[in-house]
């Protein structure tokens, strides 16, 4: 019974907002109104095509753009990426229906994959990769004090490490779920997480990856994932405690 109401509890929790955005934006790549290359309406004729306010607009923009799906370009606007219509249908698919996962699921799907990403950038990394992981994490110290880009340019340093394991399918997967799971542990741990750990932490992957030690890289990623999954953790246990309520 327990199960039941817990999977009951997921399953009609509603869209928010930016969901609802995008999932019209969907509708009109659906129907050809919106093709790939394409340059979006402003914020503000989407705000008032979609009967939301700007925040949503800009929220589930910002969403889209962390899962690559648009780009915006200085002086042109918002661009949608020029994937093929299927490929773009698909990815937005999934960006909607992470919602039907709970958060556990999810972090744990991150910390599985990603500790093996790691140990495999440690064996395979090339120079280019570890510019690249050095240049996300100067991003991410220079701008630590920013809520916003705190969150993105600590997605970019993960996003190095999914792109540094050279496998093509880890990096598609990781780079589904880890944009909603750093919005979620951000939002709720603002006034706990401490920037400098943080840096300090991704400093050390960055140094394991260039001595190419696999094992030590993997364990020090489980360490710094360890935050998160104690959240995941503790709102999983919520829901179940709400779930035995409503039964």
């Amino acid at each position: 019974m327990m199960e039941e109401n817990f999977i009951r509890l997921m399953k009609t929790r509603q869209k928010s907002p930016a969901d609802e955005v995008i999932n019209k934006i969907k509708e009109l790549i659906e129907s050809g109104e919106l093709k790939p290359g394409d340059r979006l309406p402003a914020e503000r004729k989407l705000a008032s095509d979609f009967g939301f306010g700007r925040t949503h607009i800009r929220e589930a923009l910002q969403k889209l753009e962390f899962y690559g799906i648009v780009k915006t370009l200085p002086q042109s606007g918002t661009i949608l990426n020029g994937l093929d219509i299927n490929s773009l249908n698909g990815l937005l698919s999934d960006v909607l229906n992470l919602q039907n996962y709970d958060f556990y699921s999810l972090v744990e799907t991150r910390c599985i994959l990603e500790m093996n990403a790691i140990r495999l950038c440690a064996e395979r990394r090339t120079e280019e990769d570890i510019e690249a992981m050095e240049k996300a994490h100067q991003n991410f110290v220079k701008f630590h004090n920013d809520e916003i880009l705190r969150v993105s340019y600590d997605f970019a340093f993960h996003r190095t490490i999914a792109e540094g394991s050279h496998n093509p399918v880890i990096k598609s997967m990781l780079m589904i779920i880890i944009p909603d799971i750093l919005i979620i542990y951000n939002k709720e741990r603002v006034c706990n997480t401490d920037p400098f750990v943080v840096i300090r932490e991704h400093a050390e992957m960055i140094e394991a990856v260039k001595m190419q030690n696999e094992e030590l890289a993997s364990s020090l990623l489980y360490q710094h994932l360890q935050g998160v999954m104690t959240l995941a953790r503790t709102k999983l246990e919520n829901l179940k405690i709400k779930s035995l309520s409503i039964a």
